[in-house]
């Protein structure tokens, strides 16, 4: 008797806590958030999902046709205008030149000009071009090889001092003169009272030798014996 009794109110329990269960989950579903589509989020799945497998077309407002309006036609056909030229045709001034009229052009304007000294061709040499040129660069009336060069007149000797006077014009740092602003004043340039100026030292060579000459002075036979 008393087992029976437990037993009923222990099943009683059970299907209170599941239906608790199902009303809490209800009730969740019903307070779910709509994301901006003021519909909850199962309402708005089941939608989704009955969408997708619904096959008949949505009721949409059929597509109204209109004819085509009729064509505008002339009072009168017996004097039509002239068609407009395009321009997208060879008549227009900016139409590219094709190959073949080109090089017809560039003949016939070398033909034209050919005797004129002064004409300069649109198309060069690819050969003379490719070529090396010789530049003549004539500076204050000096005479000029064929390879630009500056000839110098007169035997070995003056060709020499001209060599040693042009060299020393283009060499800065002269004490006793200033061409370029760049350079120090002449001032800056004088050695001072006590240095040795002018005084460039004996050569190296010389140096060289009189080693040489020193060593060989002070060597012997005593030099081979260690002992000595």
């Amino acid at each position: 008797m008393i087992s029976g009794v437990i037993s009923a109110l222990s099943g009683n329990a059970a299907k209170s806590v599941a239906l608790a269960a199902v009303v809490a989950s209800l009730s969740a579903c019903m307070g779910s958030p709509t994301y901006g589509t003021d519909k909850p989020a199962d309402v708005q799945l089941l939608e989704d999902v009955t969408g997708v497998l619904t096959i008949s077309p949505k009721n949409e407002a059929p597509i109204e046709y209109k004819p085509r309006p009729e064509l505008v036609k002339p009072v009168s056909t017996a004097q039509l205008p002239p068609p407009q030229d395009s321009i997208n045709t060879a008549s227009n001034p900016a139409w590219p030149e094709s190959p073949e009229q080109r090089r017809a052009r560039v003949r016939a304007e070398a033909t034209i000009n050919r005797d004129d000294v002064n004409f300069q061709p649109e198309v060069y040499d690819e050969v003379a071009r490719a070529a090396p040129r010789r530049t003549f660069r004539r500076t204050r009336g000096d005479d000029l090889g064929a390879n630009g060069n500056t000839l110098l007149e007169g035997s070995g000797g003056d060709q020499r001092k001209e060599f040693n006077r042009r060299l020393a014009a283009n060499t800065q740092g002269s004490p006793t003169s200033r061409r370029y602003l760049s350079e120090p004043p002449l001032d800056y340039r004088q050695p001072a009272a006590t240095a040795p100026a002018g005084d460039i030292g004996e050569d190296e060579w010389r140096k060289e030798k009189r080693r040489e000459v020193d060593s060989k002075k002070s060597w012997s036979l005593r030099n081979l014996i260690p002992w000595g």
